[in-house]
């Protein structure tokens, strides 16, 4: 029986993917930018940064968020 070398897990995200709730347009968001954001202005808590999408007048969220919240009831 082979040993299972454990590798480091890599807590670094180098983006963040933000989907559109109306159109549908996604775009990675740097770390940075959100990490900036969130020192700026930490907004709720238990909300996570939002952006204005460019191609029409609906908001991004993080695409991982907006799937969880179309999943509630």
């Amino acid at each position: 029986m082979r040993r299972k070398v454990k590798r480091p897990i890599n807590t670094e995200r180098a983006s963040c993917l933000y989907e559109c709730e109306q159109c549908g347009a996604k775009e990675p968001i740097p770390t940075e930018v959100l990490d900036y954001f969130d020192e700026i202005d930490p907004g709720e808590p238990g909300a996570p940064p939002t952006f204005a999408c460019q191609q029409c007048p609906g908001i991004m969220y993080p695409a991982v968020w907006l799937r969880a919240k179309r999943a509630a009831p």
